[in-house]
Formats: C-alpha cells, sequence, structure tokens
C-alpha cells in the first residue's frame, strides 16, 4: 500500500515536467494517437456494420439458414417454392421473403407483402402492397428527401422503374432503409416481380434456383427452439418429396444480425485479424516511446539517486516515473478520440452531406466506449512506462553522485536495437515498390501498350430493356447503325477490353495424350465479336481472326495471345492445337486455337499476358446475362460497344455517334459514360500513381515510427556515454567529430535492416514479377538506391538532436568524479 500514496501529487508534478519538455510531449502524445486510432476504431467501426436499423425491434426476429450437409454449404438463400412452403407452413415463425436488385432509380428490395408489418416497421404513409399484381412501390424517406425535397408526395402517382410504370402506394419511415444493416436501398418493391422472376417465370417453381433470402419473427409465446424444431422437420419433409434438390437442404432457424447469420461469424474472424493488425503498430510505437523514455530517465537518473538518498522507496520512484506515462497514454487516448469521433461529422460537413443515422448513433460516447479507452490508456502506459520505470527506480546511488553525468549504469537494450532495425527493414522494401510503381507509371504513359489508343471508343451496351431473347437481334442492330456513320473506321462488341479493370480470370490447359499431365496457364478470357483485332488495333501474328462460321452449334475455336501460346506451346505451333477451359457455366470446353495476337495487356497493366479472346458468338450466356438480373452489386451492362474513328475525326462527333446508336437501346445512356483508348492508359497510369502513393505513405509512416526508435536508441546510448564524449572533447576532439562519431553509429544501427529490407524487396520483385506489374528498365537498380537513401537520411535526421547534445558536452564534466 506504500507504493499509492500521493497519486495525485505525482501526477500534478508529471504534468508540469512534461509540460516543461513540450517536444517530447508532443512527438509522443501524436505517436501514440496515431497509434491508439486504429485499435479503438475497429471495435466502433464494426458497429457500424452490426448495428441494426433505428427503430427496429430484434428481440424476435430471426433469419432461415441451411446447414452444411452433404455437397451443400450453409447459405441464406432458398427457391421460391420452398420460401412459399415454409411461409404457408405452420411454425411458430411468421416468415417474410426479400431479395436485392440494381434498378434505374437507385437500390432496391424486393420483399413479401407482409414485410413492414412482420418487422414492426410503420409506414410514414401509406398502408403498402395492395393486394393485385399492379406494379407498385413503396419510396424509402432518403429518397423522397432527395427527389421531392420533402414536398408532399400524392400517393397513387406513377414512377417509372426500369421502363416500367410503378404505383406509389406508400412512404417509408425516416431512417429506416431496410433490414440489412449499414446497406440501406432506395425502394422497396414487390417480391414476385424481382428482375430475375420477371425474365424466367420459370424461376418461381424451380426449385433449384436459390435467390430468396428468409427472416421473420417468432410468434407471441413460441421459443427459438420450437421453431427450430418445426422448421427442421418441414425442411426433412421438403428432403423427402423432392429429393433432387432438397436432399441435403435442411434449415434451422438463427437470430437476427443485421448483416446476416453467417457473415457476422465471418465478421468476428475479420474483427479478431483486424484488431490483431492495428495492434501490432501501437505495439512499435509503446516500444519506440519506451526507448525515449529511457533517454529521458537517464538524464535524471542524478535526480533519482538523490530522492532514493533522501528515502524515496522504490516503489515510490516507480509510481513519480509512471505517472508521466499515464499522462501521456490519456493524451493520446483522447487525440486518437477526438479524432477518430469527429472524422465522419467533419467528412458529412465539408461534403455538406448529414451524417447517416446509423453512424450518428455508433459514434456517440457511451460507457463501453470509455472503457476501451481507460483500458487502453493504462495497458499503453505500462506498456511504454514499466520497462524505464523499474529500471531507473533502483539506482546506484553512490556511482550516480559520483557522476552527475546521468545515465551512468543505462545501457541499450539489444530489444531495442532489434526492434528500430526490423522497423527499417520493413519500411525500406515498401519505400523501393514505391519508387518501382512510379517506373511502371513512366512505362504505362510512354512504352508501346499492344493496342493502339487512339482513336478508340467505347460505350456500355445496356440491353436490359430489350429483353434476352432479343438481345443479340439488338446488339447487331447498333453495331450496324454505327458501322454506317461517317468517320467510323471499324465496329465490334465484346465483354472487356484492355485496361477496363474488370477481371475475367480462368485456367487453360493444353489437351495431351492421356498419361502425360497437361500444362495448366491462369489466363484472361474476353469474348468478343468480328473485327475485334482490327477495331483494338491488335496486329495478328498467326492464323486467322474469328469470322462469319464462327457461330453457336460450329466447332469452339480461340484465338490465344503471343505470351499464351508460348506458356503452352514453347517449341511448337500452337495453330490447330486443342485446350481446355472451364466456361463461365463451369462447364469445360474444348477449342481449337485458329490464331495468335500479338502481346497486349489484360484488364489491368501487368507482365502476365496470358489472354484467351473467343467469338461471343458462341456464347449465348454473356447476352444472356448482359440484362441486369439479380444484380444485387450493381454494375449495370457487361457488354461493350467498341468503336475506332478514322483519323482526325473529333472526338464530340464520335461520342454523340455512339450516343446516338445507342440510345435506341437504352433511352437513359448518358455520353459521359463513354471511355476513350487514351483514358483507359490515364486510369492505369492514376492506379499506378496511387499505388506508388500508398506504399510510399506507408513507408514513410513506418520509417516516422522507426526514427522514434531511433531517437530513443541514439538518445540513450549518448547519455550513457557522457564521460567518455566529454574526455574526447578535453583531449581535443572537435564538435563535428563528435557529431560524425554519433553519426557512424546510428549508420551502423540501420544498415542491417536496410540490407534486410532491400533483400526483401529483390526476392518480392524476383517471385512474384509477373503480378507486380510490367518488366522494369535500368531504372530498378535506382530504386533500391533512393529507397535505402531515403531510409539513411531519416535515421541520421532522428539522430541529429542526440548527436549535436553529444557535441555540447562541456570538458569540465569529465573532471567532476571523484
Amino acid at each position: 500500500m506504500d507504493m499509492f500514496p500521493g497519486v495525485w501529487r505525482d501526477l500534478v508534478l508529471a504534468g508540469r515536467s512534461l509540460a516543461r519538455a513540450r517536444a517530447f510531449t508532443f512527438v509522443c502524445v501524436v505517436s501514440l494517437g496515431v497509434g491508439m486510432a486504429p485499435v479503438i476504431a475497429v471495435p466502433y467501426g464494426s458497429r457500424i456494420f452490426t448495428a441494426p436499423p433505428v427503430g427496429l425491434q430484434t428481440d424476435t426476429l430471426i433469419e432461415l439458414v441451411t446447414t452444411p450437409a452433404g455437397p451443400r454449404q450453409a447459405t441464406t438463400q432458398w427457391s421460391y417454392p420452398d420460401y412459399v412452403d415454409l411461409s404457408d407452413a405452420t411454425t411458430g415463425v411468421s416468415l417474410i421473403g426479400w431479395a436485392t436488385a440494381t434498378t434505374d432509380e437507385g437500390m432496391a428490395l424486393f420483399v413479401s407483402p407482409s414485410y413492414f408489418a412482420t418487422l414492426g416497421v410503420p409506414l410514414a404513409q401509406g398502408a403498402g402492397f395492395p393486394g393485385t399484381a399492379d406494379p407498385a412501390v413503396i419510396l424509402s424517406h432518403a429518397y423522397w428527401q432527395r427527389h421531392h425535397d420533402g414536398d408532399p408526395v400524392e400517393l397513387g402517382t406513377s414512377l417509372t422503374i426500369d421502363h416500367v410504370p410503378h404505383t406509389v402506394v406508400a412512404i417509408a419511415p425516416e431512417h429506416f432503409g431496410g433490414h440489412l444493416g449499414f446497406h440501406d436501398v432506395d425502394l422497396f418493391l414487390p417480391l414476385d416481380r424481382h428482375p430475375l422472376a420477371l425474365a424466367d417465370a420459370t424461376v418461381r417453381f424451380d426449385r433449384s434456383k436459390e435467390w430468396v433470402n428468409i427472416h421473420g419473427r417468432l410468434q407471441p409465446g413460441v421459443a427459438l427452439t420450437q421453431a427450430n424444431a418445426a422448421v427442421g422437420a418441414l425442411t426433412a419433409q421438403l428432403a423427402q418429396d423432392h429429393p433432387d434438390t432438397n436432399e441435403h437442404k435442411s434449415g434451422v432457424v438463427e437470430p437476427y444480425h443485421a448483416i446476416g447469420t453467417l457473415q457476422a461469424s465471418q465478421l468476428t474472424i475479420v474483427k479478431a485479424v483486424a484488431q490483431a493488425l492495428t495492434a501490432l503498430p501501437l505495439l512499435v510505437v509503446c516500444l519506440n516511446i519506451a526507448g525515449m523514455v529511457q533517454v529521458r530517465s537517464a538524464m535524471r537518473e542524478r535526480e533519482l539517486s538523490i530522492r532514493q538518498a533522501i528515502g524515496a522507496t522504490r516503489g515510490r520512484l516507480m509510481q513519480q516515473l509512471l505517472a508521466e506515462s499515464v499522462i501521456l497514454a490519456a493524451l493520446g487516448a483522447t487525440l486518437a478520440s477526438c479524432v477518430l469521433f469527429n472524422l465522419a461529422p467533419l467528412a458529412a460537413w465539408w461534403f455538406n452531406e448529414p451524417l447517416p443515422p446509423r453512424i450518428a448513433s455508433v459514434l456517440q460516447v457511451d460507457a463501453s466506449m470509455i472503457a476501451v479507452s481507460v483500458g487502453l490508456c493504462l495497458g499503453a502506459a505500462l506498456l511504454f512506462g514499466w520497462l524505464p520505470a523499474s529500471r531507473f527506480s533502483r539506482p546506484a546511488i553512490i556511482t550516480v553522485l559520483k557522476d552527475d553525468a546521468g545515465g551512468g549504469r543505462a545501457r541499450v537494450g539489444r530489444v531495442h536495437r532489434v526492434a528500430t532495425a526490423l522497423q527499417v527493414a520493413i519500411a525500406t522494401p515498401l519505400l523501393v515498390l514505391s519508387g518501382m510503381t512510379l517506373d511502371r507509371v513512366r512505362a504505362t504513359a510512354t512504352n508501346d501498350l499492344g493496342f493502339a489508343v487512339d482513336a478508340l471508343y467505347a460505350a456500355p451496351l445496356n440491353l436490359d430493356s430489350v429483353g434476352a431473347e432479343n438481345a443479340w437481334i439488338r446488339m447487331q442492330g447498333v453495331r450496324e447503325t454505327l458501322a454506317g456513320t461517317g468517320g467510323v473506321a471499324a465496329v465490334t462488341i465484346a465483354d472487356g477490353l484492355p485496361l477496363d479493370f474488370r477481371y475475367r480470370i480462368t485456367r487453360v490447359a493444353t489437351q495431351e495424350a492421356e498419361g502425360t499431365a497437361p500444362k495448366v496457364v491462369a489466363a484472361h478470357v474476353t469474348r468478343v465479336g468480328d473485327d475485334y483485332l482490327d477495331t483494338m488495333g491488335i496486329p495478328l501474328v498467326r492464323g486467322r481472326a474469328f469470322d462469319a462460321d464462327d457461330r453457336a452449334g460450329a466447332e469452339a475455336v480461340v484465338i490465344v495471345s503471343k505470351p499464351l501460346a508460348e506458356q503452352l506451346f514453347p517449341n511448337a505451333d500452337p495453330i490447330g492445337r486443342r485446350v481446355t477451359f472451364a466456361a463461365g457455366d463451369d462447364a469445360e470446353r474444348t477449342l481449337t486455337i485458329v490464331g495468335v495476337s500479338a502481346d497486349f495487356p489484360t484488364s489491368q497493366m501487368s507482365t502476365n499476358r496470358a489472354q484467351l479472346l473467343l467469338p461471343l458468338a458462341q456464347y449465348p450466356d454473356v447476352l444472356r446475362d448482359s440484362v441486369r438480373v439479380n444484380d444485387d452489386l450493381g454494375g449495370g451492362a457487361r457488354l461493350m460497344l467498341l468503336a475506332r474513328s478514322r483519323p482526325g475525326e473529333p472526338a464530340v462527333k464520335m461520342t454523340a455517334a455512339l450516343a446516338q446508336a445507342l440510345t435506341d437501346v437504352d433511352p437513359e445512356f448518358e455520353s459521359a459514360s463513354v471511355v476513350t483508348g487514351t483514358g483507359l492508359r490515364d486510369k492505369s497510369v492514376r492506379d499506378f500513381l496511387g499505388q506508388s502513393t500508398a506504399a510510399g505513405i506507408v513507408g514513410g509512416v513506418l520509417l516516422l515510427l522507426a526514427a522514434l526508435g531511433i531517437y530513443g536508441v541514439v538518445g540513450l546510448m549518448v547519455a550513457t556515454r557522457i564521460r567518455e564524449i566529454a574526455v574526447r572533447v578535453a583531449l581535443g576532439a572537435s564538435r563535428r567529430r563528435v557529431i560524425g562519431m554519433v553519426l557512424f553509429d546510428v549508420v551502423k544501427l540501420v544498415t542491417p535492416g536496410i540490407g534486410v529490407g532491400l533483400l526483401i524487396a529483390v526476392a518480392f520483385v524476383r517471385l512474384n514479377g509477373e503480378d507486380f506489374g510490367i518488366a522494369l528498365s535500368g531504372l530498378e537498380p535506382l530504386a533500391y538506391v533512393v529507397g535505402a537513401a531515403i531510409a539513411v537520411l531519416i535515421a541520421l535526421g532522428a539522430s541529429l538532436a542526440p548527436a549535436r547534445r553529444a557535441a555540447s558536452v562541456q570538458p569540465m564534466v569529465a573532471m567532476r568524479s571523484e
């Protein structure tokens, strides 16, 4: 108990002491704030995803999921017939079905008629969906505010959604955008009018098509276990009645989670990993500050010896030293909390957008937030303050008092040396990769990309207004219309183009004789129309291009890029050879190679340019999927209309021609969606610049953290060598020589870390060269040199202050020891 009296007095004295050491306090508080902010952000950031919508009563809400059995994995989706059977049966649960899709008016939630009543959410206006099959819509409050400025909406008015008039029958309550937690929707539509059901009427009767999610509410007096038993018995009966589709499908009732039952368990794992990852930077910060605190304590060792000599116990000295650590940690946690909990309101003010209620409720200060911050504060204080406190709370009185230089017995520990070198080793390769990515920017902007970027135009081809059955005819009509426009040199259609950032990766294998292992290569797949190579300006090296005979039902053919041909058939002519790959429907197909194209980039600039070009006419599923159905994530059409203009044709004229051709099938087509070849190249340049900036920032932050460690290590080295330095000065060592001696020790300290970092960078580039980017030029060695030089300069800058302090030692200090 003798350790704790006078705590408040120690805190006051510690505050005064830190106020005098303003630079030391500022660096420590900012560093702790940076380190603590991510740790605090993880538990509260996850609340944004897990917090239920405002006003939703979740006590008896449930979700129906399937259990993993046989070949089936656990899933949250059911077929429409399964949903009907479950909702009609007596299970003790009032069930609702729902599914999402993107419409031209925004994100929509397709729900069963009893959706709002089951959730217990009263509508702000209207009575909900009518009993008729006429198209109806319920507007979210946010949609109403955006499009009507809060003016009263006359129920019964018409709203056109995906080219179909819908009657507005109700307005959802304020702050309610559906039950999906973080993801709010704009519109509520009847479940049976989901695009998937409208595009294919058989979906309502096909138990193999699973697209309906099921939530519900326990009826009064029904326990979760009772509902589970009833649902289990019903799904078991369905498995007997429909063994082909329901044999391994068993239902279970789970409590409601805002992001879904299955996703909640995954979020727990992600949260734990994120918490561990964010704790590592804080650990590094605490370790570095521990070194700085040791320097400060070493400079006060004479003071501490005098306190001990006049009767202070070791516990009392530790309490005094830990008081400073507690204040520093408290200030750091306060800074982190203030920044973290004001960042979202500041962003809302900056962009002049209201803060979503769910985020506002999460960011409110509550007891749990205070507990986390206080616990983190005390933990960090002990982490960086305990070692210096225990080390300097037991000074050797006689030795220290004989040498008033301070720090007479202190030594720099191996832990701090190794930790500092390790931080430099981690930061150096990031700086090197940042420089290499800048070289990718240079190469992308100046090198031949393999296709002609000039005079190339592309626009999304959205066929959802014409239906899947008419998609091919309308697509050809658009192409012919554009081809007949003056100034157009070539036109084609494809489901992608180089540098479009739309990844289409598959594995392709050679077809070998039985007993011979095939070569398997990861390749990028693009389904293209006739004249694709001419439109893109890609040379044909061998064989032929696609022609009118390459249609559905004909021999499946393929054009491979030169890099893929060299990987699959390094010493043979690829023309006429066969390869296999998995199509979009997961069916393995055998293709005959009819042509080899020149090398050109995939969806992103990379050295891995293995590519398959398939004739679009042989894959009607691409046309069907281009109609926007069941598109939970949005994204619109998959097909692109590509055109090349004649030399000298104005860009404005080509853009207008594309818009005119596409307006026939998409009345809402916008000219702003037209992209150019130079725009694609510029996008890649911006992407590489972003990567370079990100790598440079992360590496720079790590180096700045390492600089704190270097400052602490060098400061303690100087403090422990005051007598030696004073003797050197007395014997004639100049100020420049003393500074040089200290800086040379710093170079020796960081050289192992820089060397290891360079080895890591070299290994990464050599082992991941194909995934890292385009081949580097002779500037590659420069990236290593510059990265290492920056690390050395930051290390020298961090040690300059201790070095200057060492050079200012007076020779008389060496004579004060008796």
